[in-house]
């Protein structure tokens, strides 16, 4: 018998102890596969799915949400694996696959390496599938959410203000006592990947359905853009200007899909690209909350990061959701349709 097979009926058959588990993982987890070809100039997965890998690998998701991850890269064939996904059983998962997705996430391992170690992990019963489960996104419930062919115009607006503002030297750091006021000023850089305070999974996700996107930017320097579209969809879009408040206040038909929006003014300095905290977040004084006084405050809601009973409810000029969904949305088919719907 070959020493590959003889591999392979260890992983199986689970005869051997974890640590044994772990050390030939690292061996030969990422042996390449012939049907995963290596491309290095173009990404073959999603920024979501690596962001996620990072926080997997940090703690900040559970090992079911990474889980969902993988599962979509199979559904869309991204994965060559089977068309039939079931329950992955985590706890099988080594130490070592969170270091390497850790590594992978930081740009240290191509796609092609990634994608063969988890299709080995897959194909070999450490991560186990259940033939018995029925995938939730095929190609054909796909069309039930994306807004490819939808004659209502939608759009999502980035929220590259809130992105600055977790920003390292950013208003976090004088909120933890790290920085002086000089913090409350911190550098716009579109191009500094959005991360989960910013909803880089749902920028992601829903700009591969089709829907279109701006940033703070342009709502800021010209509020009238929004009345173009029918449905305006907000992100964790927590740093806002007045005029991009009053903006987005006053459209009759918003999604405020994560809670915490609207959450503090600030202003702008297009010279100097940065934004200064004006008002709000217990800032300039330790009583004042929501900086806009605004009554549909909903931060109660930031960190229910499960989403376990989503649902949204009504406002003045939209609704609102009561989770934290950037962990989930990916796979939550129902909660796309509703917003594809509304």
């Amino acid at each position: 018998m070959e020493i590959t097979q003889i591999v392979v009926n260890i992983f199986v058959k689970s005869i051997i102890k974890p640590i044994i588990i772990t050390s030939f993982l690292v061996l030969i987890l990422f042996t390449p596969l012939e049907n995963v070809e290596a491309d290095n100039e173009t990404s073959m997965v999603p920024h979501w799915i690596k962001h996620n890998a990072l926080w997997w690998a940090q703690g900040k998701i559970s090992d079911s949400d990474f889980i969902n991850g993988m599962r979509w890269l199979i559904e869309k064939r991204i994965l060559p694996t089977t068309d039939v996904i079931g329950e992955i059983k985590s706890s099988q998962i080594p130490d070592s696959v969170k270091k390497i997705a850790y590594s992978w996430s930081q740009g240290n391992l191509p796609d092609a390496e990634f994608l063969s170690g988890i299709e080995y992990l897959i194909k070999n019963g450490v991560i186990d599938l259940n033939s018995d489960f029925v995938s939730t996104v095929t190609k054909e419930r796909l069309t039930e959410v994306s807004v490819w062919n939808d004659t209502k115009k939608s759009v999502v607006i980035i929220p590259v203000f809130t992105a600055a503002a977790y920003a390292k030297q950013g208003f976090y750091a004088y909120y933890r006592g790290q920085c002086d006021s000089i913090c409350l000023t911190a550098i716009i850089d579109t191009h500094r990947p959005l991360g989960y305070t910013a909803s880089q999974n749902a920028v992601d996700v829903l700009h591969s359905l089709g829907y279109n996107t701006i940033t703070d930017i342009d709502v800021d320097k010209n509020p009238n853009i929004l009345s173009v579209y029918d449905k305006v969809i907000v992100l964790h879009n927590e740093y806002v200007t007045q005029k991009e408040f009053d903006a987005i206040t006053s459209h009759p038909h918003v999604i405020y899909l994560y809670p915490n929006s609207l959450y503090a003014k600030i202003n702008v300095n297009y010279d100097q690209n940065t934004i200064t905290l004006l008002r709000g977040h217990s800032y300039p004084e330790s009583k004042i909350r929501n900086g806009f006084d605004w009554k549909f405050d909903n931060s109660q809601y930031e960190y229910n990061n499960q989403c376990d009973n989503w649902s949204f409810y009504k406002v003045d000029n939209g609704k609102m959701l009561n989770c934290y969904p950037e962990s989930h949305l990916a796979d939550n088919v129902p909660l796309l349709k509703m917003m594809k719907e509304y």
